[in-house]
């Protein structure tokens, strides 16, 4: 974190805002953001601060489970935006977290008043930077200004990385000292680890964990797969895909479709499975079967499934973009080849899968490297100090340059 807080916490009341349906009787299997709001909100309830999680869904409900208040709303026609803004203005919560994605919070904080709580955003990613990851061509449209209207005007920005701090200053003209930030950390019991193991040396076999979505990069990987083929025919690298399929693929077709294709084009019809999204309890049983974790998403504004993979020792191999450089040390816990030079991606993997010796030394530091660098009860503690900065009641705690 490049702030550093001193102080305690007070008891908070804390409320999570998602545009996914993560919760109530038509829960949906969440993505990035969900999983954090998911993974947050039960270690808040867990340090018995009150925590509710506010959620766009098809029928309105309200339910408590396992410490935490939910509520669903539906939008009824209007915008998301309006609709929670319509509820949080009878609500009084200490800090209201928005996602900068879409700028839904955007109205709440230019018309919340202070009772309400104090609007803070919790950075993952926006729309300039996924456009980026498409590779097209830059359109500052009505997302990009709601985006910029929320980050001028809630109460503190806290970045997930220095990488997207840097692209908020970028995209946003936001000063440095507008933006404060705090990796997430990694909890082996979130993903099935409860016994805390680690992965043991499964030769040439890498997996994958994110979304089939054309931005993540899952048809490089088939062509890097092709080519580690090409390179060791005797060393058939076997690669597990697991992620929920998006309309992504030519002309908004099924992107798991177009992998598919692209499989046989290829040849590699043995050497690629292709799994549906496993609940979060589910993926230490995926991370185990393999050796190396690799994805070559384009540019990641972190990448939990990194961290949760080094976590019970998979060295990772990905491209040197993005957070990328923050998470994995080149020749320690993984390899970080220049972006698109896929012949050389396929040689890390090849390093790695054939040279059981160097595999170990590299699992070691990798879990190592996750206990120093991205314990989760650490760094909720200053995400939660970081909150406390903000709230509006109570005096604000002594912050000194880190």
């Amino acid at each position: 974190m490049d702030v550093t807080y001193s102080g305690t916490v007070p008891v908070l009341k804390i409320c999570m805002v998602s545009e996914e349906e993560i919760g109530g009787p038509r829960a949906m299997i969440p993505g990035g953001i969900g999983q954090y709001i998911l993974r947050c909100a039960k270690l808040f309830a867990e340090r018995n601060h009150h925590v509710t999680i506010v959620c766009m869904a098809s029928d309105d409900f309200h339910i408590v489970q396992e410490g935490i208040e939910w509520v669903g709303l539906s939008t009824k026609g209007r915008s998301w935006d309006l609709t929670i803004y319509r509820w949080l203005r009878k609500q009084h919560f200490d800090v209201i977290e928005f996602p900068e994605w879409g700028g839904q919070g955007a109205l709440s904080a230019l018309l919340l008043p202070r009772r309400s709580g104090a609007v803070v955003t919790r950075g993952h990613g926006h729309s300039l930077l996924v456009q980026r990851a498409h590779g097209k061509r830059l359109k500052r449209g009505r997302q990009h200004m709601k985006e910029w209207m929320q980050l001028k005007l809630c109460r503190g920005i806290l970045a997930n990385s220095l990488y997207l701090k840097e692209e908020f200053m970028r995209d946003f003209g936001l000063r440095a000292k507008a933006v404060d930030t705090c990796h997430i950390g990694v909890d082996p019991a979130a993903i099935g680890n409860d016994r805390n193991l680690m992965v043991e040396f499964n030769g040439p076999v890498i997996a994958y964990v994110g979304g089939l979505d054309r931005r993540k990069g899952p048809e490089l990987l088939l062509h890097i797969v092709a080519t580690a083929k090409k390179l060791r025919s005797d060393l058939p690298v076997k690669l597990i895909m697991v992620g929920q399929d998006t309309p992504t693929g030519p002309d908004g077709t099924s992107y798991r479709e177009h992998c598919l294709r692209t499989i046989k084009e290829l040849g590699i019809d043995d050497q690629v499975h292709i799994l549906p999204p496993k609940p979060r309890k589910e993926l230490f049983q995926v991370y185990h079967q393999a050796s190396v974790f690799v994805s070559a998403t384009r540019a990641e504004s972190f990448g939990i499934p990194y961290i949760e993979a080094m976590s019970i020792g998979l060295p990772v191999v990905t491209w040197n973009t993005g957070a990328a450089g923050e998470l994995v040390v080149p020749g320690s816990t993984g390899f970080l080849p220049e972006y698109g030079e896929v012949e050389q991606f396929a040689r890390a993997i090849l390093t790695l899968v054939e040279d059981k010796e160097l595999w170990q030394k590299m699992s070691k530091k990798a879990a190592a490297r996750v206990r120093q660098a991205f314990t989760q009860q650490r760094l909720l503690d200053e995400q939660l100090l970081w909150y406390s900065s903000k709230i509006y009641h109570v005096p604000q705690i002594e912050v000194q340059n880190g």
